[in-house]
């Protein structure tokens, strides 16, 4: 639980290291609020971008503007750190939980492994292309890691009891992966 604690409240400064400008010498484009009612998202995706916004600092007012790499970077960050999370509880079910079925036990350990391709792609996301402006092939990272944990609720939900702690994790990771996506077209590379 401490790890889990310590991942959320480093999260933000990593991801404030992480902002760059990757259109140097023009105006920031967007206020944080506009990015987050693009008509494209659904309502409860706004209402999560908010949240993301409000969890990395990012000032809400209208007169604030940042350059759209910048709200990029940010909700890659939060998939990131979600992603670990859900990896995390998994792991502990895994160890922890000896009520687990046979079937249980493999479902997760696929989860395992389909977060640990989502990771990493997220991760490589956020930590490398978006800092370094980098743009080719990000479409194809937002979806192996959309695709591992599209994976990892199919697992899930095969499972006779579908009610499992570890479900409504994985689904509020898709949520996330999806906004990471969507807000990736305000820059135009997805």
């Amino acid at each position: 639980m401490s790890k889990i604690i310590l991942l959320l409240l480093l999260a933000p400064l990593r991801m404030a290291a992480a902002s760059p400008d990757c259109a140097p010498g023009r105006e920031p484009g967007m206020e944080a609020s506009f990015a987050c009612s693009q008509m494209w998202l659904l309502k409860a995706e706004q209402d999560l971008c908010v949240r993301i916004m409000a969890w990395g600092g990012v000032d809400m007012s209208v007169s604030h503007k940042e350059e759209e790499t910048g709200y990029v970077s940010l909700a890659a960050w939060f998939a990131v750190e979600s992603f670990e999370v859900t990896r995390i509880a998994a792991r502990n079910q895994l160890n922890h939980n000896t009520s687990l079925s046979g079937e249980e036990r493999r479902a997760y350990e696929g989860c395992m492994k389909d977060y640990a391709l989502a990771g990493s792609s997220i991760t490589r996301v956020a930590d490398e292309m978006l800092p370094s402006c980098r743009f080719t092939g990000l479409s194809g990272e937002y979806n192996r890691a959309l695709n591992s944990i599209v994976s990892c609720m199919n697992r899930l939900s095969a499972l006779a009891r579908v009610n499992t702690p570890l479900y409504p994790m994985v689904l509020a990771d898709q949520d996330k992966a999806v906004l990471a996506y969507h807000l990736a077209t305000l820059i135009g590379v997805v």
